[in-house]
């Protein structure tokens, strides 16, 4: 009763004048020694699932009331990046262009599948085979870029005869040294007259490779003297009288070309030192450094460098500008299983350069 104390409510029920028990809601003493019935368990276990259920409500309701703030605010929320229209740029004559590193064929050499346990065979009629597959895969990569490639420029590393300064190469040879020179002058020759159909222009720079050079001891006079620059000679006699096709062949072991704006330095790679298998890498940055030093003190900033003689097509950017290393059209054999366990796949290099861009693309073509 509102503002009667404890004690008073105790003198009103010792007078009898305010029953107690059940009258005034006071439940009957549990006795604790009654056995709880199945009923009272699964009452209070009723009690305790709903008011988990209240409780999981609760938070799922939370949850979607968050998640419906979140869609909203997804929806109405402006974008903080709006990407700006790319003007389409009409084709020019100053475009794309593609530079093909074509290397160590080493035509004429013959590589036994039988003594390579079925990893590689080689003759001419298989380095002209891939040749062909060569072609086909510039011809593809021309045919499905969105841009037209009306230039080939066309890099000859070297090697590109087996040449017979090592006796066991001019035992196996398929032809000796002065016509297999004659065939592949010819035949390099029909290669480059094959991209007239394809090009508005084609462009040539052959330098000469270790391997067919004149003497055993390597020379650094007279480098020249090699049937690499003979058979670059043959090829360009015969693309005489077609104006889209011209040859550069230098006597330098080196060769500087400007290929959309950018200089550029061809080399084989053979005067570069190594003692570990493939490619010496510490060997080639110390090259291309001084190489880069060189150049800039005559007022040329060498954009890129490109060789062969490590049969490894790559790509390495460097702080003396890029390095393309080109593949070779022989692929393993007998050599490099015995030196090395093995040798890269037959593959050789396409790059795409631009004038503002420079070097954009690096492919490498499995023959």
């Amino acid at each position: 009763m509102v503002g009667m104390s404890h004690a008073g409510l105790r003198h009103r029920a010792e007078q009898n004048d305010w029953p107690m028990g059940k009258e005034i809601g006071v439940l009957d003493p549990v006795d604790p020694e009654v056995e709880v019935s199945e009923v009272e368990g699964l009452r209070e276990r009723g009690k305790e699932l709903e008011k988990l259920t209240r409780r999981d409500r609760k938070s799922q309701v939370q949850d979607e009331r968050i998640t419906r703030a979140v869609e909203d605010a997804i929806r109405t929320a402006p974008p903080g990046y709006t990407p700006k229209p790319i003007p389409k740029k009409k084709p020019t004559k100053d475009g794309h262009e593609f530079v093909l590193l074509l290397s160590d064929t080493h035509a004429a050499e013959i590589v036994s599948l039988e003594e390579t346990n079925g990893i590689n065979s080689y003759n001419w009629q298989i380095m002209l085979d891939r040749l062909d597959r060569l072609r086909e895969g510039i011809a593809s990569f021309q045919k499905n870029r969105p841009y037209p490639i009306d230039r080939l420029r066309i890099l000859m590393l070297g090697d590109m005869l087996s040449g017979d300064i090592h006796e066991e190469l001019s035992e196996t040879n398929e032809f000796v040294m002065s016509e297999a020179t004659v065939k592949l002058g010819k035949d390099l020759a029909n290669f480059t007259l094959s991209f007239e159909e394809h090009f508005q222009e084609v462009l040539v720079d052959g330098i000469v490779g270790n391997h067919p050079r004149a003497k055993r001891k390597p020379q650094a006079k007279q480098g020249y003297n090699n049937a690499d620059w003979t058979a670059y000679h043959i090829a360009a006699l015969h693309c005489e009288g077609h104006d889209r096709i011209k040859w550069d062949i230098p006597k330098a072991n080196q060769h500087l070309v400007e290929i959309c704006g950018h200089d550029c330095l061809l080399f084989h790679g053979d005067g570069i030192r190594s003692s570990m298998p493939g490619v010496p890498w510490g060997g080639v940055s110390r090259r291309v450094n001084a190489l880069s030093a060189q150049y800039r003190s005559m007022g040329r900033d060498i954009y890129a460098y490109f060789c062969g003689h490590f049969h490894t097509a790559n790509l390495v950017q460097t702080d003396a500008g890029w390095i393309g290393m080109n593949g070779a059209v022989k692929g393993p054999d007998e050599y490099s299983i015995k030196q090395f366990g093995g040798g890269r796949p037959a593959q050789q290099t396409l790059l795409t350069f631009h004038p503002e861009h420079g070097l954009t693309d690096f492919s490498v073509i499995d023959l």
